[in-house]
């Protein structure tokens, strides 16, 4: 685990925003998973977390507790919090999820999207594009992420918003394997393509199914890594 709490982290503690301490360190602990410094089978160690991010045990068990009703830790008794360690079977269902919420941001993000925001995810695929030819997978999953989460924003939709990150935060305990076969940076820099130019022209349809099909595509990459068989989800 890094030693240094993100930038971001440490402003929203100094400035006290509207934002509890507990839900501060939620957001960072959860982070930290989806950066793959925390992964699947890790002891959260709560003293290291509440020295490295300035605060209290307190705020550090209570979102600790939050994130255990969230999927994304499990308690042992007598041995402390770990980082979930999810079955192949828990990835479909959430993929499942994944997908059809993320159709309907596509929808909804065709529909509201401005110029601005089609030039700044046009900004982040050649980012990616990039990170894919020099075959820097933690570099491209982290825009990745943010390449999603802009999709989000775009929506517009709060509601949509708090059920896709509550899914989407269990994935992140699996879906890096997805990314980690040969080519498949790529190919899926190469849907995300399919994304942004279905929502430069507008359409609805053909953002939501692009997405979808985005969504399912990653499954099937996550199953190959996992099992070393092709399994498909029902689109």
């Amino acid at each position: 685990m890094k030693a240094t709490p993100s930038k971001s982290a440490l402003q929203q503690i100094n400035q006290r925003r509207s934002k509890t301490l507990t839900t501060i360190v939620r957001d960072e602990i959860a982070k930290l998973i989806a950066s793959g410094d925390l992964v699947a089978g890790d002891r959260v160690n709560e003293s290291e977390i509440a020295l490295r991010l300035g605060v209290s045990r307190g705020p550090v068990r209570e979102a600790c507790r939050s994130l255990e009703e969230a999927g994304l830790l499990v308690g042992a008794v007598n041995q402390g919090v770990f980082v979930r360690e999810m079955t192949l079977n828990d990835a479909r269902e959430l993929y499942e999820v994944r997908a059809a919420l993320s159709g309907l941001i596509g929808k909804l993000a065709a529909q509201r999207i401005q110029d601005p925001e089609v030039w700044e995810l046009q900004g982040l695929l050649d980012a990616m594009e990039l990170a894919a030819v020099e075959q820097e997978m933690p570099r491209y999953y982290q825009l990745n992420l943010q390449f999603h989460e802009r999709l989000m924003e775009i929506a517009a939709n709060p509601k949509l918003a708090a059920f896709y990150l509550s899914v989407v935060n269990q994935t992140h305990l699996f879906s890096r394997r997805g990314l980690v076969q040969a080519g498949s940076l790529k190919h899926s820099n190469a849907e995300h393509r399919k994304i942004v130019a279905s929502l430069a022209k507008r359409d609805p349809v053909a953002a939501e199914k692009a997405l979808t099909q985005h969504v399912n595509k990653g499954w099937e990459r996550l199953a190959k890594a996992v099992a070393n068989t092709p399994i498909s989800l029902n689109a």
